[in-house]
């Protein structure tokens, strides 16, 4: 966790929640635990994870959302929004810290996701979760395989493997480099790139983490994997 802190959580960039729901206009839960209603524009207050116990992650806040059925952690210094049309147009009223974050948002929304979280680290370079979900889906063994093994076959991604050390977890995890635009010039380069499926009971959970820095990447593997929990 050292280096995720040195290179993403030192971004200085303001974390934004947007979850789309109704509340107070700060963001601050209520008595009852509800989700933050529009921004939270800090990095050091304690966000209300509500009925979702999500684990400690040095270096990051927990990110709960029971109205969407999962919580994580995510690195100090990101932006993360909920990819609904009340939050994209509360975040179009916000000053954001990264103005390319409203507009990756709105393109992440366009592929059915559902959360999208984002930093920067000192040295410019992005890294991202997307996160979707099916409700009654094929979990079978066989049927999250052939999903996996898609992303391999599609021809979308370079060196694509699966990883998958423990069937029994029901986590399926492809690590692939993929070609994008940088950051910071726009210049086409490598970036690293994983997508896990999650067998939660009848959902069929993906995460995609891409990174512009191989380090970067294992860390945040580390801590969405550890810490991803469902409602």
């Amino acid at each position: 966790m050292d280096r995720l802190t040195r290179r993403i959580a030192t971004a200085a960039l303001s974390v934004v929640l947007a979850a789309g729901c109704s509340g107070d206009d700060d963001g601050a839960a209520d008595d009852g635990g509800s989700e933050p209603s529009v921004v939270v524009t800090t990095t050091t207050r304690p966000v209300e994870t509500g009925s979702i116990d999500v684990p400690e992650v040095p270096g990051t806040f927990p990110v709960a959302l029971p109205s969407l059925g999962f919580g994580i952690a995510v690195p100090q210094g990101w932006q993360a929004t909920v990819l609904s049309a009340e939050a994209l147009e509360r975040l179009d009223d916000a000053a954001l810290a990264t103005p390319f974050f409203l507009e990756a948002a709105r393109n992440v929304e366009a592929t059915g996701a559902i959360f999208y979280a984002a930093g920067v680290d000192d040295e410019g370079r992005v890294a991202e979760l997307k996160i979707d979900v099916q409700a009654d889906a094929d979990t079978t063994s066989e049927a999250v395989t052939a999903l996996a093994q898609a992303v391999i076959d599609g021809g979308a991604v370079r060196d694509g493997r699966l990883v998958d050390d423990d069937p029994a977890d029901d986590l399926l995890r492809v690590d692939f480099r993929v070609e994008q635009a940088s950051a910071d010039d726009g210049e086409l380069i490598d970036a690293y790139g994983s997508q896990f499926f999650v067998v939660d009971g009848g959902r069929l959970w993906s995460l995609i983490v891409t990174s512009e820095d191989e380090t970067t990447q294992t860390a945040l593997l580390a801590v969405f994997e550890s810490s991803l929990v469902f409602a």
